[in-house]
């Protein structure tokens, strides 16, 4: 089957991308059968870790998309450019805390600053689109009012499950999937818990919740894979996708848009320059 996950943070950890101890590489994404894995740049030196995918997915038959987790940088219109003419799919606008481009789901409420919304416009006319996996409630709200393309969420849960501020409420849901949108349903157990410990049922039971409020058409997978330091029992790695789409209790044509298609149909067609099918 399939599978398109939409968000790891592999590449902030340095590791080699062809084989590492990590939860993802590519030795392991190519054993496990087609599809498409996301990989942003997070934290120190976004440009470099982009360059470093470019150069990896130049020269490997892998479905690698770049992404930005993150917009610190970004003081004026200008300092976006670099990372335009790297082709992100995704663009996170702010990782938990506020910044200058909009407020985070750990900050002081804010929205979508002035500097924020001609971002979002210039990213948008790139191709790329606007993750909002770490904004505030207000930053999302923003988002969803002035977005031309629909926004995603690459790794949250569902709040009426386990209400964490980085969980997205039901009203939260449905307004997303009016606009287009994507939720990929993540990994980290404090998320679809409220506790360290997890479980693969629990990632279903955030999925079927998902897909109730949205429809199987708006509802994804994001692992946040190298990004979480503890994962749900039953999952170590990419290599355990395919088990986890097993799992899930719907029809096949329903898996299938879980476990890539929704994902799929909002690619954008600009950007991701590193989009190899193999």
């Amino acid at each position: 089957m399939f599978i398109f996950d939409a968000h790891c943070d592999t590449l902030s950890t340095g590791r080699p991308l062809w084989r590492n101890g990590g939860h993802v590489d590519i030795e392991r994404l190519r054993a496990r059968g087609p599809g498409i894995q996301v990989m942003a740049a997070f934290g120190k030196d976004q440009l470099l870790q982009l360059d470093r995918l470019s150069a990896a997915a130049g020269c490997l038959n892998c479905a690698l998309l770049p992404a930005v987790e993150g917009g610190d940088t970004i003081g004026t219109l200008s300092d976006l450019a670099p990372f335009l003419a790297r082709n992100p799919v995704f663009f996170g606008l702010t990782w938990n805390h506020d910044n200058r481009l909009a407020g985070g789901c750990r900050g002081e409420g804010k929205g979508l600053s002035s500097l924020g919304r001609d971002v979002v416009e210039a990213l948008e006319d790139a191709g790329a689109l606007i993750d909002l996996s770490h904004a505030s409630e207000q930053t999302f709200w923003d988002v969803l009012e002035v977005a031309r393309r629909p926004p995603v969420v690459t790794h949250g849960c569902c709040h009426a499950l386990c209400p964490h501020p980085r969980n997205l409420t039901d009203g939260q849901l449905k307004a997303l999937a009016r606009k287009g949108g994507v939720l990929g349903v993540t990994f980290y157990p404090p998320f679809l818990t409220g506790r360290d410990e997890a479980s693969l049922p629990d990632v279903v039971r955030h999925i079927e919740h998902a897909v109730r409020e949205m429809g199987a058409g708006h509802v994804g997978i994001g692992s946040d894979f190298d990004g979480c330091e503890i994962l749900p029992q039953g999952i170590a790695g990419t290599q355990d996708l395919p088990a986890l789409i097993e799992a899930l209790p719907f029809a096949k044509s329903e898996k299938a848009l879980i476990a890539g298609g929704s994902f799929m149909r909002i690619l954008p067609s600009k950007g991701g320059a590193f989009h190899f099918t193999g």
